[in-house]
């Protein structure tokens, strides 16, 4: 694996940009971009969805990358996109949807386009490995293992009571900087989203 490949910045053409919530404009990576990168810096490397959810308004899925043996985990969701009627379009193209997110995220915890996380490439970098029963070689601190991170239920509960208390992704992102120093709802432990979703609860239920 040539780290300094994985994490070398994006130039400003490969780059693109859309609105999100709040009329804030977000920068991101298109799919084919960061899957040649993987290329590049990877010799082998292999993108697996671990489990799919489809819930009112989003599918999410559970997505794991390998690369050179080791592993990072990811969620990645999509809005369910609906006709005029508003019936579903097409299902298979929102799962794509979502796994091509989790496969960035999952990219961005190796270091690919981290800089568009205002993090350095130095964060990417691991302070310790360990493996799996497989052999496979797992970086602490980078990739939860199953029995840590947060459940697939406990990240599509956080969205729906954010939405139903009207909390916007960036002060639900906020919310969780402050409490445990993290910028991702992704990389919330059990514990961590369990006490996240307790107090959204509590105070839904303090405006009543």
């Amino acid at each position: 694996m040539k780290k300094d490949v994985l994490t070398r910045p994006f130039p400003a053409e490969l780059i693109k940009h859309r609105q999100g919530q709040g009329g804030k404009i977000l920068s991101y990576l298109e799919t084919h971009t960061v899957i040649r990168r993987l290329n590049e810096a990877c010799d082998a490397w292999d993108f697996v969805i671990m489990e799919h959810q489809l819930l009112d308004d989003e599918v999410v899925v559970v997505g794991k990358l390998t690369a050179d043996g080791i592993i990072k985990m990811a969620f990645g969701g999509s809005a369910i996109t609906r006709d005029r009627e508003g019936r579903p379009v097409s299902i298979a193209d929102d799962l794509k949807a979502a796994g091509s997110d989790a496969l960035k995220k999952a990219a961005s915890l190796f270091g690919v386009g981290l800089e568009l996380y205002g993090a350095t490439p130095d964060a990417a970098q691991p302070s310790a490995q360990s493996r799996t029963e497989t052999g496979e070689k797992v970086e602490s601190g980078a990739a939860l293992g199953p029995a840590d991170r947060l459940t697939g239920r406990q990240y599509a509960a956080v969205q729906a009571v954010a939405r139903r208390k009207n909390l916007s992704r960036d002060r639900l992102i906020i919310m969780i900087r402050e409490r445990f120093q993290k910028t991702d709802l992704n990389a919330l432990t059990r514990r961590e989203a369990s006490s996240i979703l307790s107090e959204l609860t509590e105070a839904n239920g303090g405006h009543h």
